[in-house]
């Protein structure tokens, strides 16, 4: 049995409902190990902390025994050796940071944000910055140059500032790019850098060398940084979905892949010692050490059957989405929570039906973060009662289809809850602020169904 609402409001608000089916496959974590010591040790995440804004960046401790994370409004979270010298998370920012640079001797860093400023903190001095002055697209990283007495800000079309003494070795401010730039790295000398793509393209000025790209290549997730290699000529590229690709010197030495799908990578930096970190939106770490070891942080780590179900729908939905070339949603953890919120409303009610999704509008920071909302629920028992069964539910429906392969959607939360012996789920899409709502599209095809499989995690 299918049921179908739609609330179309001001708030552009739209709801959508589904029932069951049924069967078996297995749900899989990355195991967690040890790393050998000093390299890419994991010290910690931001992923238990409920973060007012999604993590933008993860920088090294020039120790190599620690990391600092920083959020999207300036909140910065010390691992290990990194210390805690400030930041803007209680300030009001005109532009959100995108990035950070520690200084030479781990003893402060700077910040950037998206309009060009700086923010210096601890013993890193202000150079300058672009903040207040008109730029042609905003700014997506910065680096620190080798004596710590300096810095380069790169924007999306790849002009780069410099300031203090990091010399400029030119740009590509002037040539026309397939994808925008996402993120730059200094060579060890300090006489050059690199510029990393979204795509994947790399492109090289100064005692830079190119050692390849995924340029050209199709890539299921846009890639979000790169690190240099400390032990070797070489450069590593990760892309939003967790996979990793090494060139030069620079050796494999282990990625997430579709695991971190739940858990967006945004960013990778390179340990002293050996190993890297990559950092999720949501404040997780994977460490990669050394001898190619991948340490999973226990908090990215489903805890609950539940927990586990939500994934394993996740995970499914965007299969979907990227066998028809679409973009991927990301994992949004107020969604999810009003999503579970619901699933367990609704099986402790014995209630099928929607929530009031307009009266979420109310609250003025849902309405100053999202423009457009979209729910899918489910009830199944007995065989019925598994993340496999409510998928392949969802996909056999046109209209919940249609919301799951809805183009314009950017984020989805879910949420799951097993109460007497019956699965409820919750499904939230979103659109965030600033960016057009979704329009209604044609019904898409249902085959193939790239995740078939009934079963999996249930109740």
């Amino acid at each position: 049995m299918t049921k179908t609402k739609h609330l179309r409001r001001a708030t552009r608000v739209f709801v959508l409902l589904a029932f069951a089916l049924s069967a078996a496959i297995t749900f899989a974590v990355l195991r967690e190990t040890r790393s050998e010591a000093g390299s890419a040790r994991y010290y910690g995440s931001a992923a238990a902390i409920n973060l007012t804004r999604p993590i933008v960046d993860i920088a090294a401790a020039p120790s190599g025994n620690g990391y600092w994370m920083v959020a999207g409004d300036g909140g910065v979270f010390t691992f290990g050796s990194a210390g805690f010298f400030g930041s803007t998370g209680h300030m009001s920012l005109r532009a959100p940071i995108v990035g950070m640079a520690p200084t030479h001797s781990g003893h402060g860093y700077w910040l950037v944000a998206s309009d060009g400023g700086v923010f210096s903190f601890g013993d890193a001095h202000f150079y300058g910055s672009m903040g207040g002055r008109r730029l042609n697209r905003p700014i997506v990283g910065m680096a620190a140059s080798r004596s710590g007495r300096g810095y380069w800000l790169v924007a999306s079309d790849g002009g780069v500032f410099t300031f203090g003494d990091a010399h400029f070795r030119g740009s590509t401010g002037a040539i026309r790019l397939f994808r925008p730039i996402v993120g730059m790295a200094a060579t060890h000398s300090g006489n050059g850098y690199w510029l990393v793509a979204s795509d994947g393209g790399v492109f090289t000025f100064g005692d830079a060398h190119f050692w390849g790209s995924t340029g050209g290549r199709v890539l299921n997730a846009p890639v979000v940084g790169m690190a240099t290699d400390p032990n070797s000529a070489g450069y590593w590229l990760v892309s939003q979905d967790g996979n990793l690709y090494a060139y030069g010197g620079a050796r494999f030495l282990g990625s997430p892949g579709r695991h971190s799908t739940i858990h967006p990578v945004v960013s990778m930096a390179a340990a002293r010692q050996g190993g890297y970190w990559l950092g999720t939106s949501d404040g997780g770490v994977y460490s990669a050490t050394v001898s190619g070891e991948l340490i999973v942080d226990p908090n990215l780590r489903p805890h609950t059957r539940e927990q586990a179900m939500a994934e394993d729908m996740f995970e499914r939905i965007n299969a979907e989405r990227a066998a028809r070339g679409m973009k991927m949603l990301a994992w949004d953890s107020r969604l999810a929570s009003i999503g579970t919120g619901w699933a367990v409303h609704m099986g402790q009610t014995n209630t099928f039906a929607h929530q009031n999704l307009g009266a979420l509008f109310n609250d003025p920071s849902f309405r100053a973060r999202y423009d457009a909302i979209r729910e899918n629920i489910y009830n199944g028992s007995g065989t019925y009662a598994d993340s496999g069964s409510a998928h392949v539910s969802f996909m056999n429906s046109d209209p919940h289809r249609e919301t799951i392969l809805t183009p314009g959607l950017q984020s989805a939360g879910i949420g799951a809850a097993c109460i007497n012996g019956r699965l409820w789920v919750t499904q939230e899409f979103g659109t965030y602020q600033g960016n057009p709502a979704p329009g209604p599209m044609a019904v898409p095809p249902r085959d193939p169904i790239v995740r078939p499989d009934m079963g999996g995690p249930s109740c």
